[in-house]
């Protein structure tokens, strides 16, 4: 199989771009890849010596003539790396990864922020019908930002798909809620340790200069208020007053988004140590120095931690809410704090009894390294990807076209407006998506009526 592969690629810093050089080798076993990537983009070269690479701007001209099977896009909420790549997707439908389900910033940033009000009015209105249209007008006038979590806005990139790939059973659920005929899999996020400090951690401690007895938690990534520092400071501050030799090591960049220094109060600043951004050496070194690992999220996007998935490979016992994908890892891999009331105390009484148990700890950890290396393989990836690619494009799968009234209508488009009021009625009546049967006596009727000219 032909297949065009648009995605960020390294030395772009975006963990999709990492995660699709992880991918490609073993992918290409099954599929004759070239690489898409953004005007002026240059991939690294290993991959650029191993792949054909093209501007995106070449694109259509390619499967005009015929070359490729499908493209395969890999779509996330960051415009800097993904502008182009939805854009491109909705012109021309392939297979498109769906790394989180909130792309909401993403549109809103090719639509509103970039001084286009009414393409955003249409996108919500697209996504959520008359409502979302009514909350979008609303934002523009006021200034008041929706909630990107309630308008997630996937649903234009997966109409336009002939098929989704998600990493979590959250993502599918969600995108099925909305677009229950959705052509879709799911592919576990794939484990790499390639680059790993072929160190012990004793040696990596040293090398950080952590005393052999401290007992070490640490958050990696890039921090925002969505990790939860308050409540991890919280009880960490609540720990280190019975185990004094705790450290707690926030690795990776701050959010300048995020006041952190707000969070990081004096009374909470002891044993803490944060470290900025940091290479992926020094980052990688910080995972194999660290006692356990906690990531708290909430809200989540519906993406899978590529941090949580290396952690997990590398056997480090694992601390996380009980949310999203996070509640999907199994529960002798990592223990799992509710997002109420009990969270702060629950996340100190685990790190209380990690801290007092060594045998528990290692545990944990074998059983998160076995279960990773079972179930997020990159070979098993590599094959679960061409076995979709493979079926969508044999299937002759189309993308879905939107009618009213979830596309814009004039106000004097009567059969518009008795679609949408039927279906208002059904759903009050409590009538389900399932029930074909009474949604086809429906529609039957109301093209009887004949009111469409």
């Amino acid at each position: 199989m032909r297949l065009a592969y648009y995605s960020p690629l390294p030395p772009q810093r975006s963990g999709i771009a990492d995660y699709s050089a992880e991918l490609l080798p073993h992918l290409a076993e099954h599929c004759e890849i070239e690489l898409i990537v953004d005007e002026g983009v240059r991939p690294e070269p290993g991959l650029a010596a191993r792949f054909l690479v093209h501007g995106h701007k070449a694109l259509p001209g390619l499967l005009a003539a015929g070359r490729f099977d499908t493209v395969l896009y890999q779509l996330g909420n960051n415009r800097d790396y993904h502008a182009s790549i939805y854009k491109t997707l909705i012109d021309h439908p392939g297979v498109v990864v769906l790394h989180e389900y909130v792309i909401h910033h993403l549109v809103r940033d090719l639509t509103l922020f970039a001084g286009n009000p009414e393409a955003y009015v249409r996108e919500m209105r697209y996504a959520y019908g008359k409502t979302g249209e009514a909350m979008a007008r609303r934002c523009v006038a006021t200034g008041v930002p929706l909630d990107p979590w309630s308008y997630p806005l996937f649903e234009r990139a997966v109409d336009a798909s002939l098929g989704v790939i998600v990493h979590n059973h959250a993502t599918r659920d969600r995108v099925l809620a909305s677009r229950p005929l959705a052509r879709i899999a799911t592919i576990p996020h794939h484990l790499s340790l390639e680059g790993l400090p072929e160190i012990s951690e004793a040696a990596a401690r040293a090398e950080l200069e952590i005393a052999p007895g401290d007992f070490v938690v640490a958050t990696f990534g890039f921090l925002t208020a969505s990790k939860r520092p308050e409540v991890l400071l919280r009880a960490f501050a609540r720990l280190r007053q019975e185990v004094p030799s705790a450290r707690l090591l926030i690795v990776g960049e701050v959010s300048p988004h995020f006041d952190f220094d707000r969070v990081l109060t004096p009374e909470l600043r002891a044993g803490v140590i944060v470290t900025g951004r940091l290479e992926i050496d020094r980052f990688l070194l910080y995972m194999r120095a660290c006692d356990v690992a906690v990531n708290l999220r909430h809200p989540t996007a519906g993406e899978t931690s590529g941090t949580v998935v290396r952690l997990l490979g590398m056997g480090k016992p694992l601390i996380v809410n009980e949310t999203g994908s996070f509640a999907e890892i199994p529960a002798d891999c990592c223990a799992k704090v509710p997002l109420d009331d009990t969270e702060e105390d629950l996340l100190l009484a685990y790190l209380r009894l990690l801290a007092g148990d060594e045998p528990l700890r290692r545990r944990m950890g074998e059983n998160a390294r076995r279960h990773m290396e079972i179930h997020h393989s990159l070979a098993g990836s590599a094959h679960a990807y061409a076995d979709f690619l493979r079926e969508t494009v044999e299937s002759g799968a189309r993308p879905f076209r939107a009618v009213p009234p979830l596309e814009a209508y004039p106000e004097e488009d009567l059969l518009s407006d008795l679609v949408r009021d039927a279906g208002a009625e059904m759903v009050d009546l409590g009538v389900e998506e399932a029930q074909d049967d009474i949604l086809r006596e429906i529609a039957t009727a109301i093209v009887e009526i004949d009111i469409d000219r």
